[in-house]
């Protein structure tokens, strides 16, 4: 089996948008309107996993509670924390714990916490 998707409620679709695009890359895969909202799949390429970002009038948003979702930074990770901070968010310095290679948090507008490392 592969991974299709995860769906995430959100409060804002566009600042959702923004903060997947910009801070993580991910390309937008197709977007449309549904009864009361709209959906919007973001991935890194075709065929990969996705996050199905969905905002609807009258739904919760997504509960977050240690949810923690972990993006490669690839090289620099002091460079990508600074371009962060540049966006506007508030990443976490960088960290390292035991023999975890080192990481920083950022959370996404719903205060999902995102661990780029």
């Amino acid at each position: 089996m592969k991974l299709n998707y995860i769906t995430i409620q959100v409060t804002d679709l566009e600042k959702s948008l923004a903060f997947y695009k910009n801070v993580l890359h991910l390309i937008e895969q197709r977007r449309f309107p549904t009864n009361g909202g709209e959906i919007c799949f973001v991935a890194n390429a075709a065929g990969e996993t996705q996050l199905e970002l969905i905002q609807m009038e009258g739904r919760e948003k997504v509960q977050v509670r240690s949810l923690i979702m972990s993006f490669s930074g690839g090289c620099n990770l002091e460079g990508e924390r600074e371009r962060i901070i540049k966006l506007g968010y508030e990443p976490s310095p960088l960290q390292q714990h035991g023999g975890k290679p080192p990481y920083f948090t950022v959370n996404d507008p719903d205060g999902m916490t995102v661990e780029i490392g």
